[in-house]
């Protein structure tokens, strides 16, 4: 069980990384987000690809956001964890890299985690960041873990940020729907095959919707700091209430421009 301090600690953390987010992207959208909120209860495996430094805010923001009352849970390089301790009790566990023995202890400790039969494991499997339009082989630890017998949701998620129209980025994120694993290959390589085709799916239209620069296809789940600054915003609000407008500090406030 969970002590205090430990459920104290990650909803602070849950706050800082909100507010984090918040101050640093334009905005946080999201397509597909029905297929996360409408999961039955027990454990998730989302499986992302690995675009940036970000990722683990963002699996963060979005356990928070739409996985409603799932703990947080995340691999990560065992040395960079022993540096910061802390982060094992905000649901990262350590794996040695390109090692049998980290793959085993990745397999026990994920399986460790999703016994709680409320969480949310994120796992990038292709081990290494890629750009979200290259389609990159997935380690074999995902066709490990999940396979027909698996008891629980397992969810493809695209993720990207981009540049639009404003000082920040967009952080952009699409799910896909959920997997049935009673129907998954029963080859591992089958299954592994399978599982990085429906990621791959989902990278495809996430980067389309990024290409059209509108917010119109996704649900804006949270909304940043706006606008260019200083002199330049100072002078489109000066001319703004010249005109007897109301100032939007958004470079553009149109479909097109990404800003719904």
């Amino acid at each position: 069980m969970d002590s205090w301090g430990s459920r104290v600690l990650n909803r602070g953390f849950r706050r800082y990384v909100r507010r984090f987010v918040k101050s640093s992207f334009n905005a946080v959208r999201v397509a597909g987000a029905e297929h996360a909120r409408g999961l039955t209860t027990g454990s998730v495996v989302i499986y992302v690809n690995h675009p940036g430094w970000w990722d683990p805010m963002a699996a963060v923001l979005f356990t928070d956001l739409l996985l409603h009352g799932r703990k947080f849970a995340a691999p990560m390089d065992a040395a960079a964890l022993t540096r910061y301790p802390i982060l094992e009790r905000l649901g990262f566990f350590g794996v040695e890299r390109e090692s049998a023995a980290g793959a085993r202890e990745f397999l026990r400790q994920s399986r460790r985690v999703l016994e709680h039969g409320q969480t949310a494991l994120w796992i990038t499997p292709a081990g290494r960041f890629h750009d979200v339009r290259e389609v990159v082989p997935f380690q074999s630890g995902l066709s490990h873990l999940v396979d027909r017998s698996f008891v629980g949701s397992v969810l493809p998620m695209a993720l990207e940020y981009v540049f639009w129209n404003e000082r920040r980025p967009e952080l952009l994120a699409r799910f896909g729907p959920a997997i049935d694993c009673r129907g998954l290959p029963e080859e591992r390589a089958e299954r592994t095959a399978f599982l990085e085709q429906r990621l791959a799916e989902q990278q495809t239209e996430l980067t389309r919707q990024a290409l059209e620069r509108s917010g119109a296809g996704f649900e804006r789940l949270l909304a940043g700091a706006s606008g260019i600054g200083g002199v330049y915003d100072a002078w489109r609000r000066l001319t703004c209430w010249l005109r007897g407008g109301n100032f939007d500090a958004r470079h553009e406030t149109s479909a097109g421009g990404g800003q719904t």
